[in-house]
């Protein structure tokens, strides 16, 4: 350290030197020789031997080539550690991801599975309904619809005494036999004279 000097005598070469808190470098003997006054005892109050400072002080007489290439490789560990954290949270949340994906389509097949079995179900109950809907439907249709003029149902003349059970047989039943009635039987005054009794 060539520019290391006192900073009362410029003396460069001593075995000891003192730094002050202000920053000033004193040589041993001026130190001892200015001690005795006021503002020097003041000034070296806080004075420390050069190669027993503390580190934080001691950086101050380093080379600043060296100390940037120190600083340099201890921010550039700094730098490669939090990267390398980086990626680990990145790597750790792209496998968390994909795994949440792959739950979630797992889930999406199995859903769209159900359904299909489902509406399967669901066809397979409405058949016998459609079916049946089907039947009264058309029942009711006949029902309700008229004749065509072609095929008009015609009513079977029936005698007294029988009535139609079938297209093909006829059931007869007695029927009571009644003499004709006669316009004098009618008249209640003409009665005696048809039974041939005397008028009075």
């Amino acid at each position: 350290m060539d520019w290391l000097h006192c900073n009362r005598c410029f003396r460069t070469k001593g075995t000891r030197f003192f730094v002050s808190g202000c920053g000033h470098i004193r040589w041993v003997q001026m130190f001892m020789v200015s001690r005795g006054t006021k503002e020097d005892a003041a000034t070296f109050t806080c004075g420390h031997v050069l190669f027993q400072m503390k580190p934080q002080e001691q950086v101050f007489f380093k080379d600043p080539v060296k100390l940037i290439q120190t600083r340099l490789e201890h921010i550039t560990q700094i730098a490669l550690f939090q990267r390398k954290q980086k990626e680990r949270m990145t790597a750790y949340f792209k496998h968390k991801a994909a795994e949440l994906e792959r739950s979630l389509k797992e889930a999406t097949e199995q859903g769209y599975r159900q359904v299909c079995e489902l509406r399967r179900e669901n066809a397979e109950l409405k058949k016998p309904l459609s079916q049946r809907r089907v039947s009264v439907e058309e029942a009711d249709a006949r029902r309700r619809s008229p004749c065509p003029a072609s095929e008009r149902c015609v009513l079977p003349q029936v005698s007294p005494g029988q009535f139609l059970t079938s297209s093909a047989h006829r059931i007869s039943l007695p029927v009571a036999v009644t003499p004709p009635v006669t316009p004098a039987q009618l008249d209640p005054r003409a009665e005696p004279e048809a039974q041939g009794c005397p008028s009075r």
